[in-house]
């Protein structure tokens, strides 16, 4: 294959890390501006020589990156141009550890690289003409991406990139045919993968409710796969809602521990036990935890009898046997129970399996469209909700960048 030759282009250095310090085995260091392949040269030698005077874009060049105090890491180069071929810099890849990274990017600056954050690293497309916004689109994912902590969201973000102004393309399209159903139907289907593919991007916020000494923080430590919060046989330990990071089948969400719920005399539980319920019933799944080898609280067939869609029932410590009150409950409840043991590691899949159907991305495919920015999204399903606006009409909104601004 021959070479694209790079027309340099006139603009300043600039270096920033593209993936997040400490996080994977690999990282990512951009560099950007007309001199950046000049500036590689002088850094990276290959085990055959020097790197060439220009590079070839279609291929990575393999290295060693050092300056004149010692060899910092073994490097892939890969160059990057714009649609007119012209180099707009390169992207260095190495292993992850923060020392590494400090040190390329402190042999960058001081060759005359200017430290930025990432968003002003990302290649972005001019945005003007009759298709400017779908260029838009495609800055706005690539930004977005930058900030993403996920491989999946990553990965929905970049498919985004491609899909989603495809999907307007053709509303448009079946819109100027006067397919206004047909149109009509990609909209609705549209919008409604959007509602769940929020969750890929803002982490859920998933409760953990129950009785004192049911397991709950134990079965969030389980989840999260490591100990965040204290574990006691001691009732009444949490004293306020704690929140946990945790990444379920590549979703990241925030686990939420709150105080057991019980009458107690204690005031300061009582606040603790209050705050949790308001914590709750603003969250976006509920995981109810009880421990079945223990005497069921009188309201549980009460509170079993009225929960919904985003509530969980989990019946703890399936390691021990199931008293009779919870064998009599789990013989007539016609709501599933999934039983676990925090503790001994059981039953957490299903668990799991759970969460992310409650979230409503269990059958969902990351490569179909969906709109990934919040203030488009909500403008948009407002308009398709409300019928405030014809097929046409809106079609007409997106071809002129109004909806899409």
């Amino acid at each position: 294959m021959t070479s694209t030759q790079p027309h340099l282009k006139s603009d300043s250095l600039t270096c920033c890390p593209l993936t997040p310090p400490g996080v994977g085995a690999i990282a990512v260091i951009a560099l950007r501006g007309d001199a950046s392949w000049s500036l590689i040269r002088s850094c990276v030698q290959r085990p055959t020589g020097p790197l060439p005077e220009q590079p070839q874009f279609d291929r990575l060049y393999f290295g060693t990156f050092g300056d004149e105090r010692e060899t910092i890491d073994e490097v892939i180069l890969a160059p990057r141009c714009d649609r007119s071929g012209a180099l707009v810099g390169v992207d260095v890849s190495a292993h992850g550890g923060i020392r590494v990274v400090e040190r390329i990017l402190m042999t960058l600056t001081d060759k005359g690289a200017a430290l930025v954050s990432p968003g002003e690293c990302v290649i972005q497309e001019p945005q003007g003409g009759h298709d400017g916004w779908i260029t838009r689109i495609k800055n706005a994912a690539n930004l977005q991406m930058m900030r993403t902590t996920t491989r999946r969201a990553a990965m929905f973000l970049m498919n985004q990139a491609e899909v989603l102004p495809a999907a307007y393309t053709r509303i448009m399209e079946l819109s100027d045919a006067g397919r206004e159903d047909d149109a009509h139907a990609v909209l609705q289907s549209l919008v409604e993968r959007s509602d769940r593919a929020r969750h890929l991007l803002v982490p859920p916020r998933v409760s953990v409710v129950g009785p004192p000494n049911a397991g709950k923080s134990s079965l969030i430590n389980a989840l999260a796969g490591r100990d965040h919060v204290i574990v006691s046989d001691i009732e009444g330990t949490t004293r306020d809602w704690v929140t946990v990071p945790a990444v379920i089948e590549g979703i990241e969400l925030t686990l939420v521990d709150t105080a057991g719920l019980r009458d107690t005399p204690d005031a300061l539980e009582g606040i603790a036990i209050d705050r949790g319920r308001v914590a709750s019933a603003s969250s976006d799944l509920r995981i109810w935890v009880f421990d079945r080898s223990a005497q069921a609280p009188a309201d549980v067939p009460a509170i079993l009898a009225g929960l919904g869609d985003r509530d969980i029932v989990v019946a703890n410590k399936s390691d021990r046997a199931a008293s009779d009150s919870w064998s009599d409950i789990l013989g007539k409840s016609d709501r599933p129970v999934l039983a676990a043991s925090a503790t001994q590691q059981d039953g957490l899949d299903e668990v799991r399996r759970a969460i992310v159907c409650g979230l409503g991305l269990d059958d969902f495919d990351d490569a179909l469209p969906a709109e990934f920015d919040p203030e488009r999204l909500a403008r948009i399903s407002a308009e398709y909700r409300t019928n405030s606006v014809s097929i046409t009409s809106l079609a007409a909104k997106i071809r002129n960048s109004i909806v899409l601004d």
